[in-house]
């Protein structure tokens, strides 16, 4: 059962407070277990109330009353507030009120003052979070109390309104109701049932009642999610079960009566009911006809009816005519077909009548029409030619002279994995095939595609196949290698790293080094295979360029675009310094000798010279000198000078120690 809607939700209180025998009391203490649930069914629309306690007394003595709120019992003002104290019975209070949200809710109930009341009767959060119970524990079994209920104001201030009552603390279950009935049709079960009006008394706490079913001799279980509102302006109350299907057994329904605190009561006995299906199926639709030379094959939609058994067919010669029931027993239900074998040649019409499992049969369906007409495939075609280019296939073939003939379907595939690739006949004898998709992304280089084409004629009747094969051939290249790097390894190699190409069908790299001290424009290459990530090249000269290339070959021998990347090939040890260098004045200037230094890749010297033995040394020789001798034509006594050895990667030694200038 759906959550009740305010309509049905506050009508029969409504009406119980217009014809009812008596008015529920305002405040109503409700004992449960060892607490007292203090319900104020009218409270102020601004402030709200605290309660006092005292224990009954004896013999006309008057106990004092205790407080028993801290703060005013009040109703929360913000929406947000609201909605947590609704907790789980937010969505309950939602659509009773029929509001989309919790602050559309707290809107419509304080404009809504008996809704606010009949929402805190069947729901204890409700009560709580419009300021409607106050929840009072610590009481003793078996005594009585007086309770006190001072309304305040807006401020928490307490008001001259006061409502006062008494309890004796003793858990009481309500009584069941009585006279439950039940009658069913074959799309809902209506229940209906007595209750004792409400007269005034003190312990009569009965708000709603809730509904149990079982279904043939299933468990028993609850349709109530909300109790049914008891209603005293009616002799029954009523509960309508539309979650029901006809055919299905017998339905056993108890219903028992629920509180203010929530307990129910002992159910009633089983009240039983049979649904009967007096409703017939939908009428069957979507009827269509394949004509062949002798046989109709008649089609339908299935029937959607969950009680559906099959159908009736009936055939015509004529629209004035009767009909004939073709079928001995029922169509079975998920085949909505049937193949008749009639005379080609003229027209008959069919009908369908859907039957369900009570024996309710439709009105019959629209009847259509059919003739029959020829099975015969025409002629295959024959002359097909397969041609490839640009990673398409053309097949073309010799037309079909057949009369009737509607066009030609194509085929891609061998045996039963064959897939046809064309969507509607085609008009024409010729057929380009463009790949997945048939957008023109193109076919896979290097495969080798089956085609076959077949004839169709008026009657879609499909001739044999005539079958070709082709390669496409492979001249895609790859997909370039990615992240190529070259290096030099601390002056002892140069290393080559690279990341493999993204194509799948790589054979294997190409490196291409060229540069070196002969440089005359030849290259070396190199290969590799398809799992090599890396090389070392140790055939390198120090102080050199060197130029790398790096592509990816297929298996077809394709060859991808480059990757370049370049290094200059030098050892990183700079050489030992000459160990004595002297400087001597001459005519034609000064001459500055120095001692030999030993190393396998000297490339030379370079002079410096200053005008302090701790001065500022500039350079004097363009480029390293291989003699052990340099003449400086500008120098002159009271210079010093220093040398350097430099090999061929260009590393410059630490200078000789400081030469003064000496005459001779």
């Amino acid at each position: 059962m759906k959550p009740i809607l305010v309509v049905a939700l506050l009508a029969p209180l409504a009406a119980q407070a217009q014809g009812g025998t008596a008015t529920p009391s305002p405040l109503r203490l409700v004992p449960v277990g060892d607490s007292v649930f203090v319900y104020v069914l009218d409270v102020p629309v601004t402030g709200g109330f605290v309660v006092y306690r005292r224990g009954a007394g004896t013999a006309g003595a008057a106990l004092p009353f205790e407080r028993r709120t801290v703060v005013p019992v009040a109703a929360a003002t913000d929406p947000a507030v609201l909605a947590g104290r609704l907790g789980a019975d937010l969505p309950v209070a939602l659509r009773a009120v029929r509001a989309t949200d919790p602050a559309e809710l707290l809107h419509r109930l304080r404009g809504d003052r008996f809704a606010e009341a009949v929402l805190s009767m069947v729901s204890r959060p409700a009560a709580l979070a419009l300021g409607r119970l106050y929840t009072d524990g610590g009481v003793q079994r078996g005594a009585d109390y007086d309770y006190r209920v001072v309304f305040t104001d807006a401020d928490g201030k307490e008001t001259g309104k006061a409502l006062t009552g008494r309890v004796r603390v003793a858990d009481q279950v309500p009584a069941p109701p009585t006279g439950v009935k039940a009658s069913g049709t074959d799309r809902q079960v209506r229940l209906t049932w007595a209750y004792p009006a409400y007269q005034g008394a003190p312990a009569d706490f009965t708000v709603g009642f809730h509904v149990y079913r079982a279904d043939g001799s299933g468990p028993l279980h609850r349709l109530t999610s909300v109790p049914v509102i008891r209603n005293d302006a009616r002799p029954e109350i009523l509960y309508v079960d539309r979650d029901v299907t006809s055919g299905a057994g017998l339905y056993a329904y108890q219903v028992s009566a629920v509180d203010l605190a929530g307990r129910e009561s002992a159910l009633t006995p089983p009240t039983s009911v049979r649904l009967v299906d007096h409703t017939p199926p939908a009428i069957p639709v979507d009827l269509a006809v394949r004509n062949g030379s002798g046989v109709v094959d008649v089609t339908w939609r299935m029937s959607p009816e969950a009680d559906a058994a099959g159908y009736h067919i009936e055939r015509s010669t004529s629209l004035t005519r009767p009909y004939a029931r073709l079928d001995r027993s029922l169509i079975p239900v998920q085949r909505p077909l049937w193949t008749d074998t009639v005379p080609g040649g003229r027209p008959y019409f069919y009908r369908v009548i859907a039957v369900d499992s009570a024996g309710n049969a439709s009105a019959p369906s629209n009847a259509v029409t059919a003739l029959p007409r020829d099975t015969f495939p025409p002629p295959p075609p024959t002359g097909l030619v397969l041609t490839t280019a640009l990673h398409r296939i053309t097949a073309h073939w010799v037309p079909v002279p057949a009369p009737d003939l509607r066009g030609y379907y194509v085929y891609e595939g061998n045996g039963k994995d064959r897939t046809r690739i064309t969507d509607r006949p085609l008009t024409v004898s010729q057929f380009v095939d463009s790949g997945p998709g048939r957008r023109g992304s193109g076919l896979e280089p290097g495969a080798t595609y089956t085609i076959r084409v077949t004839a169709l004629d008026s009657n879609f009747n499909e001739s044999s196949p005539v079958e070709g094969r082709i390669l496409v051939p492979d001249d895609e290249p790859p997909s370039p290698p990615s992240a190529f790097a070259v290096r030099n390894v601390a002056g002892r190699f140069v290393e080559l790293s690279w990341s493999a190409s993204a194509s799948q069908d790589v054979h294997g790299y190409m490196v291409t080094r060229m540069g070196g001290p002969a440089d005359t424009g030849a290259r070396a290459v190199h290969r590799f295979t398809a799992a090599d990530r890396s090389w070392r090249d140790t055939a390198v000269v120090h102080g050199h360029r060197y130029a790398y290339r790096l592509t990816a070959v297929d298996a077809a021998g394709n060859v991808s675009a480059p990757r370049l990347d370049s290094v200059v090939y030098r050892d990183l040890t700079p050489p030992p310094p000459p160990r004595t260098a002297a400087a001597r004045v001459l005519p034609r200037g000064v001459e500055i000798r120095w001692e030999r230094v030993v190393t396998f890749e000297l490339a030379g010297y370079n002079v410096y010279r200053a005008s302090l033995p701790t001065g500022t040394y500039r350079k004097l020789t363009t480029a390293p000198v291989s003699p052990l001798t340099f003449t400086d034509s500008t120098g002159h006594a009271g210079f010093y000078y220093m040398v350097r050895a430099v090999d061929k990667s260009g590393n410059e030694s630490a200078p000789s120690p400081v030469a003064p200038v000496v005459s001779r």
